[in-house]
């Protein structure tokens, strides 16, 4: 299958985010869980960014699956060439820190969009 390798943000193909709008595209993709459908287990996902055959995604696990010190939601790289997860980031709620490592992850995603091509 061929890839188109625009980076895809779900609203308007752009030929480079800068940080500032990465940022911008997680907290629109975290507002926009509360919208998305729920799968079996009970967990939320949106898409945040497509890179070639890479995806971001924000997902929200129900409660935390009932463990305490695990992540309500995770940031995850997932690659349709492997068809696997090759990164991911929990997070608790977002804040600079947080935040700062999530724009990190998706930056990783676009420079790694060429291996997983």
């Amino acid at each position: 299958m061929a890839w188109d390798c625009r980076i895809d943000t779900g609203h308007s193909p752009l030929p480079d985010l800068s940080p500032d709008e990465i940022e911008q595209q997680i907290i629109r993709a975290y507002v926009q869980l509360v919208f998305a459908a729920e799968n079996t287990a009970g967990v939320r996902t949106t898409l945040v960014a497509r890179f070639c055959s890479l995806e971001v995604r924000l997902s929200e696990l129900p409660d935390a699956s009932g463990v305490q010190d695990l992540p309500p939601f995770w940031l995850e790289i997932y690659s349709h060439t492997t068809r696997s997860a090759v990164d991911s980031l929990g997070c608790f709620e977002f804040d600079q820190a947080e935040l700062a490592m999530a724009v990190d992850l998706v930056l990783k995603a676009r420079h790694r969009r060429e291996l997983y091509h």
